[in-house]
């Protein structure tokens, strides 16, 4: 997982290269500049001489409107509008569809160590790529203790106090074949308004902690199968020990939610106590929210 303080063009170059079709021009040296941003700009305007609102920070992106601009300026104007533009701190720019860049472009570029890259993909396309994985770097991450699966294409999170049993039933939902996405510590990312999306962290990736025996890794044990890279969170399965003075929930009238970021999840509450089968009734809970999220309440 790529941290956004780690972000930068050079990151972008060696994950993205092959997929947005992008190579270097010029700039080398500036592949160490950080991208800060996960909005895109399109510096039509700064070319222009209108630099008040320029958002210098974000990739620069030109494609056909500005560099058919650019060429059709006089050579000695267009250097003059490109140094300008050019001496403003920006992590990089793209030339989107193959477009011809003249050799002044790429010299400037050059002297001011801003890295220019071009990709034959249409800006558009490449927009929508860019915005993309932008958001995920950017998006907001908290980390949650809990074990998080692919309970039925559902991404089923596990939460309870510790010693509950959380790791124990994510292990028999993965004998049962769902997939292990975290155990432990769960990233959490908010892609948009009812979007959460939850990975492990590159230590803990695929293992597992169960008290007695140690470290298990999922992977190795039971095959890629059994794995997951990441996984929307649906639902949050709460483990409890039985409290025989609270009143549990036996028609699923009232729905619970666990509140995350500014997310309401939907959440359903499973006292444990020896002889329940905690991993079936984790799977239940899938199911329903399944069905309700189809519409149909049973």
């Amino acid at each position: 997982m790529i941290h956004r303080h780690e972000f930068t063009v050079e990151t972008l170059l060696r994950l993205h290269g092959r997929e947005m079709d992008l190579s270097l021009v010029t700039g080398a040296g500036g592949l160490s500049r950080r991208i800060t941003s996960p909005e895109l700009n399109r510096p039509g305007l700064a070319f222009a001489g209108f630099y008040d609102v320029f958002a210098h920070d974000r990739i620069q992106i030109l494609g056909n409107t500005e560099m058919s601009y650019l060429r059709s300026l006089p050579p000695a104007e267009r250097a003059e509008r490109l140094k300008t533009t050019l001496s403003f701190p920006m992590p990089c720019i793209i030339v989107t569809e193959l477009n011809e860049i003249t050799p002044d472009v790429v010299t400037i570029a050059d002297a001011s160590g801003v890295p220019l890259l071009r990709t034959s993909l249409p800006t558009t396309r490449l927009v929508s790529l860019l915005n993309a994985e932008l958001e995920r770097v950017f998006a907001p991450t908290m980390n949650v203790h809990g074990d998080l699966l692919d309970v039925f294409g559902m991404g089923t999170l596990i939460m309870g106090s510790s010693g509950v049993g959380k790791s124990e039933c994510a292990l028999d939902l993965i004998e049962r074949g769902h997939r292990l996405v975290a155990d432990d510590q769960v990233i959490l990312r908010r892609l948009s308004k009812e979007t959460l999306i939850g990975r492990s962290s590159d230590v803990l990736k695929y293992h597992m902690e169960i008290r007695g025996i140690g470290i298990l890794d999922i992977e190795k044990l039971f095959g890629v199968a059994a794995v997951a890279e990441e996984k929307s969170v649906d639902l949050v399965v709460w483990l409890e020990r039985w409290n025989e003075e609270v009143e549990y929930e036996r028609l699923g009238i009232d729905q619970q939610t666990h509140l995350m970021f500014d997310v309401e999840v939907p959440k359903y509450v499973i006292p444990v106590q020896p002889g329940r089968n905690i991993s079936i009734m984790a799977e239940m809970a899938a199911l329903t929210q399944r069905l309700k999220n189809s519409g149909v309440n049973p």
